[in-house]
């Protein structure tokens, strides 16, 4: 109950995310699934009018087409481990803040990216109306984030996975990786600078300081 009591955003977050894979994935019939997964995707063809609605909406479902493990370490160490430890020691607003920033930064970015490499035929045409929604970016800026709350020996590893790990599972075009790749590597240093604000030496953190970064 410590760890729910200490981190109630979180597990309000992953009882959401729970939720709305239930609805999308198992109860709703396949077309109205697919009219969903396109209304809350950011890919470039479908950003408009509507574009913060769908910022918002697609950190709200799970990406469930990769592999098990990555889903496994995104849900586990980007929310469970990452979210949960931003929000004990450094406060709801700023966990989650630090979490949406991350999402809403890589998630721009990788369109200027994406507009850019297929102007120059580094892409194909096709990825501007590839689906794209789900938590990862915003997982991977906690788990950047978290850097600054571990040990100082264990900083450099920690975010080197964090930044580089991303590139073990990329497509590559050429030098250029896919464009979710680049979002990861993006969110995760966005993470990293961002906390770097708040997690300074001298600055008091919001909760008690623990063993571990579950604890």
């Amino acid at each position: 109950m410590g760890h729910l009591r200490h981190r109630p955003g979180t597990f309000c977050y992953l009882a959401v995310l729970l939720a709305s894979h239930l609805m999308v994935f198992h109860l709703l019939p396949e077309e109205v699934r697919m009219r969903v997964l396109r209304g809350i995707s950011t890919n470039l063809s479908a950003m408009g009018w509507s574009a913060p609605l769908r910022l918002v909406a697609s950190a709200l479902v799970v990406d469930t087409s990769g592999s098990v493990l990555n889903i496994v370490l995104i849900v586990f160490f980007g929310v469970v481990v990452s979210l949960g430890r931003l929000e004990y020691r450094l406060g709801g607003a700023r966990a989650f803040g630090i979490f949406g920033a991350a999402h809403v930064l890589a998630s721009l970015l990788v369109l200027a990216v994406v507009a850019a490499a297929v102007r120059t035929g580094r892409y194909p045409s096709e990825v501007t109306r590839q689906l794209d929604y789900g938590i990862s970016f915003g997982a991977l800026g906690a788990i950047g984030a978290v850097t600054w709350l571990l040990p100082r020996w264990a900083r450099p590893p920690w975010a080197a996975v964090a930044l580089f790990y991303p590139l073990t599972a990329a497509d590559w075009y050429g030098w250029l990786p896919d464009y979710t790749t680049v979002g990861h590597v993006i969110s995760a240093t966005a993470g990293l600078g961002i906390a770097a604000i708040f997690v300074r030496p001298g600055r008091r953190l919001t909760g008690a300081p623990a063993r571990g970064l579950i604890g």
